[in-house]
């Protein structure tokens, strides 16, 4: 942390702004050059530098991207006196960027689709991302009378986005809060993927197993992963046996948590660590971030 001479400003480096408003360090750096939406000091070695007025911006960028207004429209509303897009407008923009990528999914065009995944999760929050997109085209696709076939294609490049993202991490947060997640037979992974995406902004290290496992499989790798939360994540119903083992578990792993309908639609006494989606999980582990 340096401090200015110029009204005794305190300037710190972009990793604390990534820290400080859970935005990675590869988004900030776009919003600059991209849509210039900071102006860092620099060093004299050219290392970026930013101030409370930075972490000021982008929360109100932040508030403005959940909303649906675009990037690229940003900028102006920085200021005071800005006149508020419509919610008309913000609906307007996300929908054609969620016909863009169901255009690209239909293509079956993997080249593509990386692009528009890697353009997408490098400009807006993961949460962002996955409200405004993700889960609308996930919606649209389900219908598709295709056995699936468009829905798994987009699957897989969303789960194969996040493994590149979390190995290019791992040998950084070696010291971080770690989290293992695991699907179940009835999870959609794509949940747990960006889960782990957001989780990984929050500076946890993160590891995500790619497949799905039963119940009993879930629990003994919970059982083996002890230096580590585990968040097992199941949709759907689950057999009274299941119950019985999960609550069971619950009880004498404290570093097990549960996600998904299936927990949540069965009672369990720890009700502190069972969440019923992604995004109230998230939210759990946003506070021991904070702590």
């Amino acid at each position: 942390m340096a401090m200015s001479n110029e009204n005794q400003q305190i300037y710190f480096p972009i990793r604390e702004l990534s820290a400080r408003t859970n935005v990675n360090t590869v988004t900030l750096r776009a919003w600059e050059r991209r849509h210039g939406l900071l102006t860092p000091k620099r060093t004299e070695k050219g290392h970026r530098l930013y101030c409370e007025q930075d972490v000021a911006i982008i929360e109100k960028v932040l508030a403005l991207v959940a909303r649906g207004v675009p990037l690229g429209k940003v900028k102006p509303l920085l200021k005071e006196d800005a006149l508020e897009p419509s919610a008309d407008d913000e609906n307007e923009n996300w929908q054609q960027s969620i016909a863009a990528l169901v255009a690209a999914v239909e293509m079956f065009s993997v080249t593509k689709l990386e692009h528009l995944i890697h353009e997408f999760f490098a400009n807006y929050p993961v949460g962002v991302c996955r409200e405004r997109l993700i889960e609308p085209v996930f919606a649209l696709l389900v219908q598709r009378d295709d056995k699936g076939a468009a829905f798994g294609f987009l699957e897989s490049e969303l789960i194969r986005y996040t493994l590149m993202r979390l190995s290019a991490k791992v040998s950084k947060k070696k010291q971080a809060h770690a989290v293992t997640l695991i699907a179940g037979e009835q999870a959609p992974m794509w949940c747990l993927a960006l889960m782990a995406l957001e989780l990984t902004d929050l500076k946890f290290s993160v590891y995500l197993f790619n497949r799905a496992f039963s119940v009993a499989a879930a629990i003994e790798l919970a059982e083996k992963f002890t230096a580590s939360d585990t968040v097992f994540y199941q949709d759907g119903l689950l057999k009274e046996k299941e119950h019985g083992r999960l609550a069971d578990a619950l009880g004498e792993n404290e570093r097990m948590w549960l996600c998904g309908t299936a927990p949540v639609l069965t009672q369990f006494d720890q009700d502190s660590r069972v969440f019923g989606d992604v995004k109230s999980c998230i939210s759990g582990f946003a506070k021991i971030a904070a702590g």
